[in-house]
């Protein structure tokens, strides 16, 4: 029997049973029902969910429990990204330094814990992962398949080591890549400082960055300029008395500054393009934790601390001709906030350029939801100037399984029998050429290789090619649109291009982020963030869950609504309410339909319209259209409407087609909900179906008959009720007031069946109808 209230009690025995029953187990023996796969994603174990794994969680259990309602045998596994950058500075900061194996064994019991916390957590959202196919990252047996992967593109040649310049986070001192990015705009100064020409005279260049003066190589300007065409193959000596070549090249703003430019190695990307396009020197200006080298007395100084300095010195020198204010767009390290650097750095290397058009071209064989999402990968693909650099230099990492010659550079990759990889472990290895033993790579793996081949974890690769053949690829990978250029774009390189040569899913999903309230991104720092673990406090994950499901069109940023969950929760409220109704009045099993009533045909056909309309917006994904719907229709056509049609039959006699259509209704509609709601579904299901099983092998609803004619008849019923309801409540009278007589001015004749009903619903004791246009009027 219900209990009064809907409650959470109801979710935590519900979530329990799921699990001791394994209800969501994917059958390993079952091959007669198609099999839908999901690639889930890893999220980095923090140790807390926030609301975008909410978000993302929840259109991910959406579908599956969808497919298998539909009879679908799915596979959902859930894995975790166990080895990022922010563990490692937990860790330090808590137990200091330590050798890299004691300090790797730190990270992995932290990231334990944190994964415990964060697997309740989905349990309480009622996510239906099969926990059996669980992965970590930081797994050995992981690191194996990785490296595996590795060794094979290295055969390839679609990885290798280079001495080149790379993004550089000083305060992490790692090689990051251009996907780590991110553009702060900043307020700088536009620094127009004294070179001198070929004859001695004053040439004023404008730098945002005087403190790279002594890694200058070189002095462009665009040979169209009439101002400087007669330095062409002059030398130029800068500030700090060093003479350099004047170079013409198209790609000089005539308009920035003076018209000149510094080229040091490095100031942007452009030095490096131009470093290579006139085969100029390189100098190593800058060392790996940003201090400046071969800089004379500013040698060992950080990048802004020498900046003041040789202002200073220069500004005394009279060679600071003025200062201007200047809005920059400053690239920083996502994960720390870090200005970046282009430093020249031995790193590994995979091969995005020459790949690039087979990149593109598989991307164009999976389905994208919505369709404009291949645009941000197509665009990124077309920007890579570099290839992806994948080394790290950090310890609590996949370990990169290569060597590398110290005296010549020659790499060899580990052998495949012998992974996984340590380089605390390493077997010797020695150098063809030299005949010297070879150093064991000690850097790690940027963590997109480790995750991007999680469609060929999730399926038995290297190990089982039946399982292979049977999972892969994934009918689905879900992933938040912001790292389409990362998970994305390496997943399809690395498991489709390099490895397979088959595209790793057959569709690919994607949401947007959650904002705050303000519109703004959720920032500890501006104190806008909403917690999951406090809104399971105080709302059911059922409401939490329709709000993810009403949070609005794929792909876009939507601020977090407290509105919407309030909804949901009274939504709940009233779900429960009817099933009690229809638990206390139609208890009896009625299988087949009696002659049913207009105002059952009605609601009947209401429920085919939405079955229907349901499953066609499930299968494109539209989550907020199938979720609003079901609200309208219960609240509004079931609650309001239908429950009070059908009252004074339940209480007067034995309505078998009212009691067969509460109960139809009732079953359905929970079946419906069941992929938004599975807790409260779940509870009614049982309770008042008398279930054994799981709602979750109770099958998606079939679309019965819409009964078109019927339903155009009561909507005018429909309408007369309403306006009698409001007319009651203008003038103070209870609902179950009786009115003496109700004139109706109909364009068409009403049913007399439509009539009695009427008379009954409405608690009238006569109807009037004359032709003319809709109007209600009560006396």
């Amino acid at each position: 029997m219900l209990q009064q209230r809907y409650e959470r009690n109801i979710e935590e025995r519900w979530q329990k049973t799921w699990d001791e029953e394994g209800t969501f187990r994917f059958d390993e023996t079952d091959s007669t029902k198609p099999v839908y796969s999901i690639d889930t994603p890893p999220p980095f174990t923090s140790g807390e969910l926030h609301m975008g794994h909410v978000l993302s969680y929840s259109f991910i259990d959406f579908i599956a429990r969808y497919k298998r309602m539909q009879g679908f045998n799915v596979y959902y596994p859930q894995g975790w990204d166990s080895q990022g950058f922010p563990t490692e500075v937990k860790v330090e900061k808590k137990f200091g330094r330590l050798p890299p194996v004691q300090f790797r064994e730190k990270c992995i019991e932290w990231t334990r814990e944190f994964i415990a916390r964060m697997r309740i957590q989905m349990q309480q959202m009622g996510f239906s992962p099969d926990w059996r196919f669980e992965y970590r990252t930081m797994e050995p047996d992981y690191h194996r398949k990785v490296q595996l992967s590795l060794i094979k593109m290295y055969a390839d040649k679609l990885v290798y080591m280079s001495k080149y310049p790379v993004y550089w986070c000083p305060k992490c001192v790692s090689a990051i890549a251009k996907a780590e990015l991110d553009d702060v705009e900043k307020d700088g100064t536009l620094n127009y400082i004294k070179f001198k020409g070929p004859d001695g005279a004053d040439l004023v260049i404008a730098t945002t960055r005087p403190e790279l003066l002594h890694a200058c190589i070189a002095v462009m300007f665009n040979p169209t300029d009439e101002r400087y065409k007669s330095l062409e193959g002059g030398m130029i000596t800068t500030p700090l008395g060093k003479e350099v070549p004047a170079i013409g090249d198209k790609d000089i703003d005539k308009e920035f500054g003076t018209g000149l430019v510094m080229l040091c190695t490095f100031g942007d990307k452009m030095d490096v393009v131009w470093m290579h396009r006139y085969k100029l020197r390189m100098i190593e200006g800058m060392d790996r934790y940003g201090k400046l080298l071969e800089a004379g007395e500013f040698t060992g100084k950080k990048a802004d601390e020498a900046k003041k300095l040789i202002l200073e010195k220069l500004d005394k020198e009279g060679k600071v001709v003025k200062k201007e204010p200047l809005k920059q767009s400053v690239k920083v390290h996502d994960r720390c906030g870090t200005g970046i650097e282009l430093i020249t750095s031995l790193q590994w290397f995979a091969d995005i350029r020459t790949t690039a058009k087979n990149i593109k071209a598989m991307a164009e064989r999976i389905g994208w939801v919505p369709d404009f999402g291949i645009s941000y990968l197509i665009d990124w693909v077309e920007s890579a100037e570099w290839d992806w650099v994948i080394s790290r230099q950090r310890v609590f990492g996949t370990p990169l399984p290569f060597y590398y010659c110290e005296k010549c550079l020659a790499t060899a990759a580990a052998d495949s029998d012998n992974l996984p990889f340590y380089p605390e472990k390493a077997r010797p290895k020695t150098c063809e050429r030299c005949v010297t033993p070879m150093k064991p790579e000690t850097s790690t793996c940027d963590v997109w290789v480790d995750s991007s081949i999680t469609p060929l974890i999730i399926s038995g690769w290297p190990d089982d090619e039946k399982r292979m053949q049977r999972l892969y690829p994934a009918s689905l990978r879900p992933q938040g649109v912001e790292i389409v250029r990362t998970w994305a774009f390496y997943t399809i390189f690395r498991s489709g291009v390099a490895l397979t040569g088959v595209p790793p899913w057959k569709q690919i999903l994607l949401n947007g982020n959650v904002l705050a309230t303000d519109g703004k991104k959720m920032s500890k720092s501006l104190g806008n963030i909403v917690s999951p673990s406090d809104l399971l406090r105080d709302y059911p994950a059922d409401a939490i869950r329709q709000w993810a499901a009403l949070s609005g069109a794929m792909a876009k940023d939507r601020p977090f609504s407290y509105e919407d969950i309030k909804y949901a929760k009274s939504f709940l409220g009233k779900v429960w309410n009817a099933a009690r109704f229809v638990e206390s009045s139609a208890k009896e099993d009625i299988r087949d339909a009696p002659a049913l009533r207009m105002t059952d045909r009605w609601i009947l056909g209401r429920l085919a319209v939405l079955t229907k309309e349901c499953t066609e917006h499930l299968e494109r994904f539209e989550y907020h259209y199938t979720m609003s719907k079901i609200q309208r229709f219960f609240w509004q056509d079931v609650c309001d409407n239908y429950l009070e049609y059908v009252k004074y039959r339940i209480y007067e006699g034995d309505d078998r087609a009212a009691r067969y259509t509460l109960r139809k209704v009732m079953y359905d509609s929970i079946r419906l909900m069941a992929p938004f709601t599975p807790h409260i579904s779940e509870e009614i299901y049982h309770e008042l179906f008398g279930a054994n099983e799981s709602i979750q092998k109770a099958g998606w609803p079939d679309a019965g008959k819409e009964y078109k004619d019927d339903a155009a008849r009561v909507s005018v019923l429909n309408e007369i009720v309403s306006q009698i309801r409001q007319h009651k409540s203008r003038n103070k009278l209870p609902q179950n007031a009786e009115l003496e007589s109700v004139r109706l001015s109909l364009p068409e004749d009403l049913d007399a069946e439509l009539v009695s009903e009427l008379k009954q619903i409405s608690r009238v004791k006569n109807v009037v109808i004359v032709k003319g246009e809709f109007s209600v009027s009560a006396g």
